[in-house]
């Protein structure tokens, strides 16, 4: 046993063999779903192109074709056809490995030491593991908020602003990242760069389509994004619904979240401090998924890369050692076989158990940035 141990430490010291076990699951969960599971999820993102070429409505339901609610842009479904006109397993296989590259990719652009990285590789596996399982895209949504934040380190605006709209365009949820442009130089630059790349990709569909419905698809993914905002969601904000009051208004839930991220912008070593912008970095991407109306249980991905984020910035004390295992057990296994299905369906679901960590790690995430002092002042080479 104890060389077995060994062995596994040795393997897992190398970000090569780590990126390797991402692929291998990749690969296999693409089998699985192709030929053994459904896949609905990815009907309705290739559909969503036909759907576009036919001039139909994105935002209605086709029950002949999928079961699921399209929430993406028309460029999106612009960018589907990359995918749309392969054979389905093969689609999914492809479409997969896109929402892996980019999420290793951004793991290794990371400025974090090997030891942390490899960190980042194993806590989240887990996780991707279930956004891959269910063909979503919500791996490069978290790859995207960290390339934002990592060029934006970088001052390389070319990148960042690309990162920043396209995920925009994408999915909605990078709009986020957004915030990293104010902790950085080269601001209004940023914002320049992002309006010409927002003007490309919101064009981009008129190779397809008319200018009129273009508009008409943008409002009626307007309508779709609001319908979204009143459903149970799997959040902070279904947690205080269902749990606490209805008549708290998800706006004014929102707003406090949002008003509290924001408030750290007043802290003078978020401009001087790697360790306090990771941090930073960290409490966006818990933010993005705990005060989300629109999240489901594949979204918790961007929220566990940034619980990974937050650990291995210090070294941890007994209590959040604790509540990364809490993470770790009621988020990222709370899905999974390992709990009985009578648990999973009449304890974990209902009572929005893998939401609650990640809201309690946001809290002592924000707690930190406004009580503590960086414990080193590192600069990004």
């Amino acid at each position: 046993m104890a060389s077995l141990i060994i062995k596994i430490k040795q393997f897992t010291s190398k970000e090569k063999n780590l990126i390797i076990l991402y692929l291998v699951a990749w690969l296999l969960i693409g089998l699985k779903v192709a030929f053994i599971d459904s896949y609905d999820n990815y009907l309705c993102f290739k559909f969503s192109h036909t759907h576009l070429l036919k001039n139909l409505d994105l935002y209605l339901m086709y029950p002949q074709e999928y079961h699921t609610e399209y929430n993406y842009s028309p460029f999106f479904s612009f960018f589907m056809g990359l995918f749309a006109y392969l054979p389905n397993w093969l689609g999914i296989l492809c479409w997969n490995l896109f929402n892996t590259i980019p999420l290793l990719y951004a793991f290794h652009k990371m400025p974090l030491s090997a030891v942390q990285k490899n960190f980042l590789y194993l806590f989240c596996l887990i996780e991707f593991i279930t956004a891959a399982e269910n063909v979503q895209t919500n791996s490069t949504v978290a790859a995207l908020m960290l390339l934002v934040f990592i060029n934006q380190q970088k001052g390389n605006t070319n990148l960042s602003s690309f990162f920043f709209v396209f995920g925009c365009f994408f999915k909605i949820y990078v709009l986020t990242a957004g915030v990293f442009f104010l902790i950085y130089p080269k601001r209004g630059t940023f914002i320049w760069k992002s309006l010409l790349w927002g003007l490309l990709f919101f064009l981009m569909p008129l190779t397809v389509i008319s200018w009129n419905q273009l508009i008409f698809l943008h409002q009626s993914w307007f309508e779709r994004l609001q319908a979204q905002a009143i459903r149970d969601a799997l959040s902070l904000l279904g947690i205080v619904n269902k749990h606490i009051s209805a008549a708290i208004k998800q706006e004014w839930i929102m707003l406090g979240g949002t008003i509290s991220v924001l408030t750290v912008l007043f802290k003078k070593n978020l401009y001087t401090s790697l360790e306090v912008q990771l941090r930073y970095a960290a409490c966006i991407l818990l933010f993005t998924v705990a005060f989300n109306p629109g999240v489901e249980s594949p979204s918790y991905i961007i929220a566990v890369v940034g619980a990974a984020i937050w650990y291995v910035l210090v070294p941890r004390k007994n209590w959040e050692k604790i509540i990364m295992v809490l993470v770790f057990v009621f988020t990222c296994l709370s899905p999974t076989e390992i709990f009985p299905r009578s648990i999973r369906e009449d304890f974990m679901k209902p009572y929005h158990i893998k939401a609650i960590p990640i809201v309690l790690l946001w809290i002592i995430v924000l707690v930190e940035l406004f009580r503590n002092s960086p414990s080193t002042e590192k600069k990004l080479a």
